[in-house]
């Protein structure tokens, strides 16, 4: 009994010190922010926040990967060619029910399809728009984990290039991604093709 009071004491106490870390860390993110224009493979430029940092193990098929693990944040962009796209959707008709005539929904339907699997998510802000002269789509999507007992917040912008498709990811298992929504969002305004 008294061994367990004491984990119980030390773990709250360990807990709090990371809530109050964390706390300080967006706040001097949020202070100290700048952007930096990235260029891609001579595809795409896009400007990246400075609480986020480049990575390389977060996704094999994304251009562009930035993370906070602080922050619990994850930014990814994946390109591919319009025509592999569009192969991949004809077989992909047969598993995923309500693929249209468009591309950027389809885009969208197959790629939640494939992370989420359908499993109790709910979406919503869907939005048709364009990002400098580009159409696309942006989109959200939640998923409570029970298992993590948190949820996954998710916010996707579709973008239909010249002879390209993009997929903005942005995914974070915490709240604090509430916090840098909008600066987020100065990032997928900033997505422009080359």
């Amino acid at each position: 009994f008294f061994t367990s009071n004491i984990m119980g004491i030390i773990s709250a106490l360990v807990g709090g010190i990371m809530d109050a870390t964390r706390i300080a860390k967006t706040n001097k993110a949020l202070n100290e922010l700048t952007y930096e224009e990235v260029v891609v493979q001579n595809k795409y430029a896009i400007k990246m926040p400075s609480f986020l940092s480049p990575k390389s193990n977060l996704n094999e098929d994304a251009s562009l990967q930035y993370a906070s693990r602080i922050l619990d944040i994850a930014f990814l962009v994946i390109d591919e060619p319009k025509s592999e796209f569009i192969a991949a959707v004809e077989e992909s008709k047969e598993y995923i029910p309500g693929l249209s005539d468009s591309l950027l929904d389809n885009l969208a339907a197959v790629t939640i399809h494939n992370m989420f699997d359908d499993k109790d998510i709910e979406t919503g802000n869907y939005r048709q728009t364009t990002i400098n002269g580009l159409n696309a789509i942006t989109l959200n999507v939640f998923q409570e984990r029970t298992f993590f007992k948190d949820a996954l917040y998710a916010s996707f912008a579709f973008i239909e290039g010249k002879d390209t498709v993009y997929q903005i990811i942005i995914m974070s298992g915490g709240t604090s991604i509430k916090s840098f929504a909008d600066k987020l969002e100065v990032t997928i305004q900033s997505f422009r093709e080359l």
